[in-house]
């Protein structure tokens, strides 16, 4: 069965290079116990591996079959492959996001950006609500201190004729 990278869905789950780092993982795991299968004696076999639901999901909406050492090798070069060459959007927020406020964000970006984008999420605090947004080349403040940054001036302005009416 042949696939193709460009084919390759990604499941909402897999939002990170860790997310792929992990599913190449468990792939490892899952083509060692094939070939630890294949030498062995029969009723000798290791222990068959668990697999994550993000691992299963990925392969059954792919066509792969996870029991099959050439559908695992061929998943581990696809992954590699876009870990290598997947766009990565930075995010951060002022504390962690839900998996599910991550799930919605990720299905925007590749129903509308790209469909094998991952992100990376960060932390920083000093945003205080909203998020920093950053690419290879583009970078977005969407943050409430850059808010409160670009209206200082109105607010000054505003607190000053306040002061004038009321003193006056």
């Amino acid at each position: 069965m042949a696939h193709k990278s460009t084919n390759i869905e990604l499941p909402l789950g897999v939002v990170t290079i860790v997310d792929l780092s992990r599913l190449e993982q468990e792939l490892a795991s899952l083509e060692d116990f094939g070939l630890q299968s294949e030498i062995r004696e029969a009723g000798k076999q290791p222990k068959l591996p668990k697999t994550s639901h993000g691992l299963e999901e990925l392969a059954s909406e792919n066509g792969f079959n996870l029991l099959l050492r050439e559908d695992c090798q061929q998943l581990i070069k696809l992954l590699k492959d876009l870990k290598d060459q997947a766009p990565v959007i930075h995010l951060s927020f002022a504390s962690d996001p839900t998996p599910v406020f991550l799930s919605k964000i990720i299905s925007w970006f590749r129903s509308q950006i790209h469909p094998h984008i991952l992100l990376q999420v960060g932390l920083q605090p000093s945003i205080a609500a909203g998020c920093v947004l950053r690419t290879t080349n583009k970078y977005f403040d969407f943050s409430l201190r850059k808010h409160f940054e670009q209206k200082h001036q109105m607010l000054i302005d505003e607190l000053a004729e306040r002061k004038s009416q009321s003193v006056g």
